[in-house]
């Protein structure tokens, strides 16, 4: 169920560089771009474009989503940091949001069953997802494995989704996923009071590190 709150929404854990206000179960407004290297750059520019589209007032939002990995290390902390400045500005809580769960939820029609994203030369990180009322959930943690891996251990590859992993043998057999500011921020507010942090100061990002979300 929506929260009916009030959503900022960050995405910086790629290439993509992305900010998104939400209202309930409704994304009104994005920005989102490929700034690969430009993050801290842009970020701030994206927002005030977003400000100007919607007419949002920082006092009337409820929270700040960010995805919180794994990704992009300068990524991560860039996202990280400026939903940090936002939300200690007016005393908001931060929703930090698993970033292969924004991407599942990008895709949720599909209720994709495991879900890659590219890491860093051969290597991709991978997680088992699992559904219920139409959100992704998983129980495992993340591995970090070589494509090579993947391929021997999964022969079906059938309702599987890989994210920036389109260089690799065999990628165009599963779904593709993308990142979006707007997922993150639409995901955050199904999962509002299960993620918020409500002193977010010493919230540090998922670069490699495995999580659970149940």
């Amino acid at each position: 169920m929506s929260s009916n709150k009030n959503i900022l929404s960050i995405e910086t854990s790629s290439n993509i560089c992305g900010i998104s206000y939400i209202e309930g179960d409704k994304c009104i407004a994005s920005v989102d771009c490929d700034s690969s290297n430009k993050h801290a750059e842009v970020l701030p520019e994206y927002y005030s474009r977003l400000k100007k589209m919607t007419g949002f007032k920082l006092k009337c939002i409820d929270a700040i989503a960010v995805s919180n990995g794994p990704g992009s290390f300068t990524g991560l902390r860039i996202g990280l940091s400026f939903a940090k400045g936002l939300a200690f500005s007016k005393e908001l809580p931060i929703i930090p949001v698993p970033t292969m769960m924004s991407l599942a939820y990008e895709i949720k029609e599909m209720s994709p069953k495991r879900g890659l994203i590219f890491s860093h030369a051969n290597k991709i990180f991978s997680q088992m997802i699992k559904w219920k009322n139409n959100l992704p959930s998983s129980d495992e943690p993340i591995m970090l494995l070589t494509w090579e891996e993947f391929l021997d251990e999964n022969e079906n590859r059938d309702n599987i989704f890989q994210c920036n992993c389109e260089s690799k043998e065999d990628s165009q057999d599963l779904i593709k996923a993308k990142y979006s500011s707007s997922s993150v921020g639409l995901f955050a507010s199904k999962n509002f009071e299960k993620l918020k942090v409500n002193k977010p100061l010493s919230l540090v990002s998922n670069y490699v590190a495995p999580f659970k979300l149940s």
